[in-house]
This record gives C-alpha cells, sequence and structure tokens, in this order.
C-alpha cells in the first residue's frame, strides 16, 4: 500500500504542477463563461438561467466536455514517457510490484482529474455568484454541487484516467488519440434531449438529469441511466485488464 500511495503521490504532483494543465483550465473556464455567464444577452437565450442547479448542470454536461477530453491528451502516454525518463527502472529496482505500479499512475490520475473537474466547477458557480444580478439561492446550489461531484465528475473521472493511463500502454498512442477525437466528436455533435441520451456520451448522458431536471420533462429512463454509468466506470475499470495481463509491459521493452 505504501508503494501504491507513494505512485499515487508522484503522479497527481506531476500532473498538478503541468502548466498545460491550468492552461487547460483556464481555457475551458473561459469558454463556458461564454456560454452561461449570467449577462442580459444569455439571461434572455438561457430562460432557465436564473436557476443555479441549472448551472451546474449546464456548466458541467457542456462546459466540462472539452477539459474532460483535453485531460484525456495530458494523462495519456505515461507509461512511455517513464520509460524514456528512467522512471519506470527506478520503481522496478525496488519492492514494487506490476500491479503496484499500474494502479498508483491511474489512481494517480484519478485524483488528478476529479480535482481540475472539480475546481472547474467551482470557479464557474463562484463567478455565477458574484455576477449575477438577482440573489442565487446558496441552499439550493451547494447540494446541486456535491450531488454534480458524485453523480458526474467521479464516473467520468474513473473512465478519463483509468482509460487515458492504461490503454496507451497496451496499444499505439497515435491510435488512441484517434480513438479519442472520434469519441469527442461523436459527444460534441449529440444533442440534448428529452428521449434517454445515448449511453457513450461522457458528461451529457443520462447521470447528469439526475441534477437537473427539465420541468415539461420531469421523468428520468432508470436504464438508460443505468448504462450510462456501467459505460463510464466499467469502460474505465475494464482497461486496466490487458495491461494487467500483458507480461512484456513489466520488463524493459
Amino acid at each position: 500500500m505504501r508503494n501504491i500511495l507513494t505512485i499515487i503521490h508522484y503522479e497527481y504532483k506531476a500532473h498538478i504542477m503541468r502548466i498545460a494543465t491550468w492552461g487547460v483550465f483556464a481555457a475551458g473556464v473561459f469558454f463556458s463563461l461564454l456560454d452561461d455567464f449570467p449577462s442580459g444577452g444569455n439571461l434572455r437565450r438561457l430562460e432557465f438561467l436564473t436557476d443555479p442547479v441549472y448551472l451546474v448542470y449546464r456548466t458541467m454536461s457542456l462546459g466540462g466536455l472539452p477539459v474532460a477530453f483535453a485531460l484525456m491528451v495530458l494523462l495519456s502516454n505515461r507509461f512511455s514517457l517513464d520509460c524514456k525518463t528512467g522512471v519506470k527502472s527506478l520503481i522496478m529496482a525496488g519492492p514494487t510490484t506490476k500491479a503496484q505500479y499500474i494502479f498508483g499512475k491511474t489512481w494517480g490520475g484519478f485524483f488528478y482529474t476529479v480535482t481540475v473537474l472539480s475546481l472547474f466547477l467551482a470557479v464557474n458557480v463562484l463567478v455565477y455568484c458574484l455576477a449575477a444580478p438577482f440573489q442565487v439561492s446558496v441552499g439550493s446550489l451547494l447540494p446541486a454541487i456535491a450531488k454534480t461531484i458524485i453523480i458526474c465528475v467521479l464516473p467520468v473521472s474513473v473512465f478519463i484516467s483509468f482509460l487515458s493511463v492504461s490503454l496507451p500502454g497496451w496499444i499505439d498512442v497515435r491510435l488512441f488519440y484517434a480513438m479519442a477525437a472520434v469519441l469527442f466528436i461523436i459527444n460534441a455533435s449529440t444533442t440534448g434531449s428529452a428521449e434517454p441520451m445515448p449511453f457513450y456520451c461522457i458528461t451529457s448522458g443520462d447521470l447528469t438529469k439526475l441534477i437537473w431536471r427539465h420541468p415539461k420533462f420531469p421523468l428520468v429512463n432508470a436504464g438508460s441511466i443505468q448504462a450510462n454509468l456501467v459505460f463510464l466506470t466499467g469502460g474505465g475499470l475494464l482497461s486496466l485488464l490487458p495491461l494487467l495481463a500483458k507480461r512484456r509491459f513489466w520488463r524493459h521493452e
């Protein structure tokens, strides 16, 4: 356990201190605020923007998508980088096992992803509260933030971090980038609907309908919610299996 925690700490610190991380964060916040800043134009364009719960829902489902996929790119190719920099050789020289190394890298990426997405949500909410030309109900806002982190940020972080760290460990990283690009385009082109959303939606699947529901369509599809949750968590966790089974991975290539 100590070896895993050490790798988690190293991985988390390495990512959180990258300039690219905060560049992605700043760009994500900027473009998200263009859409949901409580200006006169946006308030006229978005009829529910006066509802802080809707703001949380919209920020995560729309603004969170490009941030999530940018984090996929930043998290990828970590194993290859460890080989090039000699970090893997140092780890292998000690009592660390292959499973400990993999779990440390993936869970470090998970905590990093949770941190960035939670801060992204918090900054958008803070700006909304400070700029809104009306009284914001904190009583409804805080539970919405907590719910969003639990039912959206955590499953999305499992999918993003585990897949991004593990997949390039057993396939060519260029193929991973191509797959991520296709998935992003599919997600970005999928529009919201009162009908069940496709299970492969990352930040705009039916899980997010548990945060805020359109007054005209208050019912949610339990099966679609479960499918979205299974895709996010199961897809991330299953990506570990080929890497754990790959014998050459732990040896010097």
